[in-house]
């Protein structure tokens, strides 16, 4: 049993301030700030990440100043008539991630596919970003 000073109790107080009255159900959910890989080569920069359950629909994609932002919700209703009972539950869950690219990045050329739970964001470079400079040392 963590003890007030190892620092267990403390941690896992502020991870979880309510302990036991906090709900743990395994129907409700919640979104979580995707994984990214960020993978750059001579002509684009592709960004991959995981948005597991979700569909097109779901996800939105900007591009303002240098930054990819990655942001979506998940709302999900249930309802059950039964004799004389009835059930009704909603879910909502809701991210978002900003990913700084910079100015190499022409906006206008952005592509994006989603597929079994993986986004994949081709920022293509501007012609100026593309090549490469040579610098002197002296």
């Amino acid at each position: 049993m963590p003890t007030l000073w190892d620092g267990g109790w403390f941690d896992s107080a502020w991870e979880k301030p309510f302990g036991r009255l906090s709900p743990s159900s395994s129907k409700s959910f919640s979104l979580h700030t995707p994984s990214v890989e960020v993978i750059e080569d001579d002509n684009q920069i592709t960004v991959r990440a995981e948005v597991p359950g979700m569909t097109e629909k779901d996800i939105n994609l900007t591009w303002h100043d240098g930054v990819l932002r990655i942001s979506g919700e998940k709302k999900s209703e249930k309802e059950e008539k039964k004799d004389n009972r009835f059930y009704s539950e909603r879910n909502y869950g809701y991210f978002s991630r900003d990913i700084p690219i910079g100015d190499s990045v022409d906006g206008k050329g952005i592509k994006a596919k989603y597929r079994n739970g993986m986004l994949s964001v081709n920022l293509p470079k501007t012609e100026k970003a593309r090549k490469a400079i040579a610098i002197k040392i002296t």
